[in-house]
């Protein structure tokens, strides 16, 4: 029976920092879905250019996998603390873009350190919490990154208030650069990580973290398995969190308020939702827990694209958007708790920013084409329904985590 959640000094000291972190990441990364509509209108860019961009700049995301996986060499910490400086010096040069070429620029760099930012701190949790507590963790984790989606629902109808422009947001998102930088020696390298250290100057013969390390017998399946299942899961995830905005402004007439009521009572809601769906990860098994989300999350998402009416896109977003977000909890703590010590990073760089983030590019693209034809909201409703597919995949060929001894090989443990 699961004990209840609580953290030890140690884990308590490095809490603030990952948060600080987590924060601003889910901040830096909604604002562009967010800000859109305001983005499209000062660059002058038409609807389907608008998802061509989204495409370009989640390439960033691909080139990740080199920041992610070299925590695997230099430390959890170093990777982690580099990535939240960086992507905050790229939202502070954004705020300035005089064109929409350099703004595609600056956001491709900068999605390339907020990834680094949050698989590398998933793989911190994974290290540093106990199998019994790890989902409620990262429950916590991914819940701060929706808080700092809030904020912006928040700073939105001050700023359009004001009369200032979306710039100022950006200027806003460079702002961990100096606490995170003043509270780094809070964060310590994770002791799986020191361990598999000390290992290796003793000269004990460990699996090879080498480039393809992950892609080798025992792991083939499943990184086979896990990378598509994050293909699908990005089609739901940025499929949401890229198009509401666009079409309740472009397709429904919502006015900044009414954006802003949207986005604050779908990350309300959202807190709620996935601290729920968190302790679920560990309460029920993975597997029963992803069956639930992923369903749930999908029902929503669709109804929220195809639905018009005020009050029923509204509810329909707020539950969407808990259980949506929760598709990063199933795909994070399954990737992680697959693979051990010494290649876990490699493994969540490569499932997740190497071949799953194809979905995060895909999906602009083609939800902007389709909707030519479909209209903006069903090609978005058709996007969103595709982590069913996800789901599948995690029921036939993987067998539930929870019980898995984080720091040995998973042929140990299957």
């Amino acid at each position: 029976m699961s004990t209840k959640f609580r953290m030890n000094p140690r884990q308590k000291r490095l809490w603030p920092i990952l948060i600080l972190g987590a924060f601003f990441e889910g901040f830096d990364d909604a604002l562009i879905n967010i800000a859109l509509p305001y983005i499209v209108e000062d660059y002058g860019i038409t609807t389907q250019m608008s998802g061509y961009t989204l495409s370009i700049i989640a390439g960033g995301t691909m080139v990740a996998f080199f920041v992610s996986r070299m925590a695997d060499r230099i430390g959890r910490r170093n990777v982690f603390l580099s990535s939240v400086y960086l992507f905050s010096i790229c939202s502070l040069f954004t705020a300035f873009a005089p064109n929409i070429e350099v703004f595609i620029f600056l956001q491709f760099v900068a999605r390339i350190f907020l990834i680094g930012c949050w698989s590398v701190g998933y793989v911190i949790l994974c290290e540093e919490f106990s199998t019994e507590h790890r989902g409620s963790a990262v429950g916590r984790f991914q819940l701060t990154a929706v808080f700092g989606a809030l904020f912006i629902g928040i700073l939105l109808p001050i700023i359009t208030k004001l009369g200032l422009s979306w710039r100022v947001l950006y200027m806003v998102g460079a702002f961990p650069i100096l606490p995170v930088f003043l509270l780094r020696k809070r964060l310590p390298e994770t002791e799986a990580f020191l361990q598999l250290q000390a290992e290796k100057k003793l000269g004990k013969m460990l699996p090879k973290g080498d480039f393809f390390g992950p892609w080798r017998s025992p792991y083939l399946k499943y990184m086979a398995v896990m990378s598509i299942v994050w293909v699908f899961l990005y089609f739901g995830i940025k499929g949401t969190l890229n198009f509401f905005t666009l079409r309740v402004v472009n397709e429904l007439n919502w006015t900044p308020n009414m954006v802003s009521i949207g986005l604050l009572s779908q990350t309300i809601t959202a807190m709620l939702v996935i601290a729920l769906n968190g302790k679920l990860m560990d309460r029920i098994g993975r597997k029963r827990a992803a069956t639930i989300i992923i369903i749930v999350g999908c029902i929503f998402s669709v109804l929220m694209f195809t639905l018009h009416h005020f009050y029923v896109v509204l509810i329909c977003s707020m539950i969407a958007a808990g259980f949506v977000n929760s598709f990063l909890i199933v795909g994070s703590t399954l990737t992680n708790e697959l693979f051990p010590t010494e290649i876990r990073a490699s493994a969540m760089a490569w499932a997740n920013n190497i071949v799953g983030r194809l979905g995060q590019i895909l999906v602009p693209a083609v939800v902007t084409t389709i909707a030519i034809s479909l209209g903006l909201g069903n090609a978005a409703a058709l996007a969103v329904s595709l982590p069913l597919i996800s789901l599948i995949l995690i029921l036939v060929f993987l067998q539930d985590t929870g019980k898995k001894t984080v720091n040995k090989p998973v042929e140990e443990n299957i």
